[in-house]
């Protein structure tokens, strides 16, 4: 008698494929290349003596050689900041050697030892006159101390946007020890904590900690690919690119089904190869993505983005076609662009415009005042930003007025 196969409910299948994806880590390093170098710049922070830094320097320098990239140049950087602070007078009545120290534990990640460094540097007052000192207190884990820190600093500050930002760190240093397995509030924790940059420098290493600690508790695939999302550009900031690719990997390999995230993977590196001029890379990228996930987000930017790398090598013809097939399609212009907050997408309006510098390469100024004038009038630019709506129309008058004045030049100016 053949064994009874029992169903595997969907939140299982998760479970199994994000300790798969976990496990992958061991097929390719790359994968928590991040984790190791943080592991390893805490440890060598943790470890620095104001008096004796020859030992952290070395460390630093077998860290530079054994860390792949970005990770080695990291240690060079520590060791170099290492370096400088150990030839400034150690002295209490000249702190500038302690401040030093403090600023590389801190940027190294090791808050604990920052903060004992500080103790022995900085008396009290300078403790409160410190940006970063209650947010030391937050990552080296002193709760009482640092809400004590916050609520002191909430009233005393006359500036009402870091007042704001104070009070915003207390309710999150509030709630974090009840909401550990609530992805919603780590998200939250890593922009307005680790990303926000007001205190501390931002920290990315704290952010892929938080992110890549919350990444199995995803409820569902979406959720899961949010997170790994948020770690591939975490990665990309920090300049690891292998690290990036293989998260990127993750969401082709193991997430196929989501297919919104599947074509913003392929969108970025087509945008990626684009700005290294790697053209024939990136056609081939825009077009998988205009072909194959047609009713994605992402179709819109690569189907303008074949017409553009057709007009960048010169092939304005081909161009043409690629841009026009925008027009008909269900793109929305009032999208928002992620990387212009303010600006919306305008898919309709800067097709017009390139089609019409297409038509001038070409020598064709009648058609390209026709698609100038259409941007003007029927495709029509829309902002939320007043300076951006004002600019834009002003500069499509100064390129309608041109067109005109070349179009009544004498016809040996203008051959068509």
């Amino acid at each position: 008698m053949r064994p009874r196969l029992h169903s595997v409910r969907p939140v299982h299948l998760l479970i199994l494929s994000v300790c798969a994806l976990a496990g992958s880590a061991f097929a390719n390093p790359a994968l928590t290349n991040w984790q190791t170098a943080r592991l390893t710049f805490q440890r060598i922070g943790s470890a620095i003596d104001e008096t004796k830094p020859a030992p952290a320097q070395q460390q630093l320098a077998m860290a530079a050689t054994n860390l792949p990239a970005p990770y080695g140049a990291m240690a060079v950087m520590f060791a170099t900041q290492l370096e400088a602070a150990a030839k400034l007078p150690a002295d209490k009545d000249n702190p500038a050697r302690g401040k030093a120290l403090v600023a590389l534990c801190a940027a190294m990640g090791a808050y604990d030892r920052a903060l004992k460094l500080q103790a022995k540097f900085a008396d009290q007052e300078d403790l409160q006159d410190d940006p970063a000192y209650a947010w030391r207190l937050f990552e080296s884990g002193q709760t009482d101390a640092a809400i004590a820190e916050y609520r002191r600093r909430i009233k005393e500050e006359m500036v009402d946007t870091f007042a704001e930002h104070y009070r915003e760190q207390l309710r999150l240093l509030v709630q974090r020890a009840t909401n550990l397995n609530n992805i919603a509030f780590s998200q939250k924790l890593v922009k307005e904590h680790y990303l926000r940059g007001f205190e501390e420098k931002a920290d990315i290493f704290g952010a892929l900690q938080e992110l890549h600690r919350v990444l199995p508790l995803a409820r569902d695939s979406a959720e899961a690919v949010e997170i790994i999302a948020a770690i591939t550009i975490r990665l990309d900031a920090l300049g690891d690119a292998p690290g990036r690719d293989a998260w990127e990997n993750q969401i082709l390999t193991r997430y196929a089904n989501e297919t919104v995230a599947c074509a913003n993977v392929y969108l970025e590196r087509g945008m990626r190869a684009f700005g290294a001029k790697d053209y024939p890379a990136a056609l081939v990228l825009f077009r998988k993505v205009a072909t194959e996930y047609p009713g994605t987000p992402a179709w819109g930017d690569a189907q303008y983005s074949v017409g553009l790398v057709h007009q960048r090598e010169g092939r304005n013809d081909e161009a043409i076609l690629e841009y026009q097939k925008i027009f008909p399609s269900p793109v929305r212009d009032h999208d928002l662009d992620v990387n212009k907050s303010d600006d919306c997408k305008n898919y309709r309006n800067h097709t017009a415009l390139r089609i019409s510098e297409c038509y001038v390469a070409k020598q064709d100024l009648k058609s390209a005042l026709a698609y100038a004038e259409a941007a003007r009038d029927k495709y029509t630019y829309v902002s939320y930003c007043k300076n951006c709506l004002r600019d834009a129309q002003e500069n499509l008058a100064r390129r309608i007025a041109d067109l005109k004045a070349q179009l009544a030049a004498p016809a040996t100016a203008n051959p068509k």
